[in-house]
């Protein structure tokens, strides 16, 4: 409960709340401190209250200590002030506070007996405490009205503590109303993406949460179902792996043991013929296991590259010679379209292989009468190596997952239309010099490997590193 999302912003909006009040009722104690209006409203107050008692009170004919000494306390009870009575002279005749006389009341001015005007002041009593005084108007006996500063936090519990008050009670009641509103907009979505997860954690990839709610949430929420849909990806493309890779092995494996079943048996007329079977079905297995040991190798950052100055051009046109063999047994017209070309700090051998394996694809998914092009040229800092061919094309749903390993575009002519690991390794190759490669097709037209390599290299680096994923 205290460690929940709710409680935690329910806290904090009652915490600003309340800061916010507090803060309200410091810059009124500092604005009523600096500005003097305090001290204006008392002077108002005890004006007020000497036009009161002299409006209500007729004026007392003869200044008898006894009944002037009651009427003072009488006066000062009813109006919550000081009251004092001096003569013409400023002495004073009564007081209603007998303790605290005043330590010079001659600082009370005096006016004409006839005089209109209302006075008022500071007079200090015998324990040196400061009183704000108002001297009411008329001649004989006067009427003094005192009261005592008020201080800037006494005036602000007087008048703005119960406002205050109310106002952080409403505060928090809102605060508290609107957290929850919010924390329900919020739980509501993480509750979903936990579900979710959890849901994923026991093996259950069908699942898929809304994008909704505030930019963040609505980008964990598309981060979440992007990488439900990857791990989906990744783990049919894992099946397919195994799948594959069993059916590679199982037809040598067949053949194996079928001949070598038949040599023990003693059935087979021919054991050389026989032996010469099992050699060659073996040397495809080590080449399928050596493949797929290289291609590890080079996902994992593992894989050695021979870096070293390297003309594309004659590793290009290497390529191109040692096809040109093939495509003639086939009908097939090889040519190369090279401009001129950088020296690049690069493995040789690895960026043959690379060229070599597509060379040899283009080619064998080339019909008779086609025709198999490889063009290169520099520009804006980096090297563009196209192999296109007039051969089969990839339907457009196959073209990203061509490099995967041993994925088939067509399942039911595995021979004729499978790309085994050399795609996934040439990649590997290709992002290990820091390039990249992607294929494109045209149904009718055929398809298009394009790489691209940087022309410089920000450094010599022998070991092709990870990629992030």
């Amino acid at each position: 409960m205290l460690n929940s999302l709710r409680f935690r912003l329910v806290l904090s909006y009652v915490f600003v709340a309340l800061v916010s009040v507090a803060i309200i009722g410091l810059a009124l104690l500092v604005f009523l401190r600096a500005n003097g209006g305090i001290e204006r409203l008392d002077y108002l107050r005890l004006t007020e209250v000497v036009r009161t008692i002299q409006r209500t009170n007729p004026p007392l004919p003869s200044p008898d200590p006894p009944a002037l000494k009651q009427h003072a306390q009488q006066l000062a009870a009813d109006h919550n002030v000081r009251v004092i009575f001096i003569d013409r002279s400023g002495a004073v005749l009564t007081d209603s506070d007998v303790l605290n006389g005043l330590a010079s009341p001659g600082d009370i001015p005096k006016i004409p007996a006839d005089g209109a005007a209302i006075e008022r002041g500071v007079v200090r009593d015998s324990s040196q405490r400061a009183w704000l005084y108002v001297l009411g108007p008329g001649g004989g006996l006067r009427l003094v009205a005192l009261t005592q500063r008020t201080g800037p936090l006494q005036f602000l519990i007087e008048n703005f503590l119960t406002p205050l008050l109310e106002a952080a009670c409403v505060g928090v009641a809102l605060s508290v109303l609107m957290a929850f509103l919010i924390t329900d907009s919020l739980t509501r979505s993480v509750r979903r993406l936990s579900a979710a997860a959890s849901a994923v954690a026991q093996g259950n990839l069908d699942q898929s949460v809304p994008v909704s709610g505030p930019t963040e949430l609505r980008s964990l929420a598309q981060s979440f179902n992007d990488m439900i849909a990857r791990v989906r990806q990744s783990q049919l493309a894992q099946r397919d792996f195994v799948a594959n890779v069993s059916h590679e092995l199982k037809t040598p494996l067949t053949s194996i043991h079928g001949f070598s079943q038949a040599i023990l048996d003693g059935a087979e007329r021919e054991p050389k013929h026989a032996a010469r079977i099992i050699n060659d079905e073996a040397s495809r297995m080590r080449r399928l296991v050596d493949g797929l040991l290289d291609l590890a190798r080079l996902d994992a950052g593992q894989a050695a590259l021979n870096r070293a100055p390297t003309d594309l051009a004659a590793v290009l046109r290497s390529s191109v010679d040692r096809l040109s063999l093939r495509a003639n047994e086939k009908n097939v017209t090889l040519r190369a379209d090279l401009q001129p070309l950088p020296t690049l700090v690069a493995d040789g051998d690895r960026l043959a292989q690379v060229f070599t394996n597509l060379l040899d694809n283009a080619v064998k998914h080339t019909p008779d009468g086609g025709s198999v092009t490889l063009a290169a040229r520099q520009e804006s800092g980096w090297v563009t190596v196209s192999v296109t061919d007039t051969g089969v094309s990839i339907p457009p749903d196959d073209l990203s997952r061509v490099f995967e390993r041993f994925y088939r575009v067509d399942k039911s002519r595995a021979a004729e239309h499978g790309y085994g690991i050399g795609l996934a390794i040439t990649k590997e190759i290709v992002q290990a010099h820091g390039g990249a490669i992607k294929a494109e097709s045209v149904t009718g037209l055929g398809t298009k490997f394009t790489v691209q390599l940087p022309a410089a290299q920000s450094g010599d680096t022998t070991v092709a590193r990870k990629r992030t994923k």
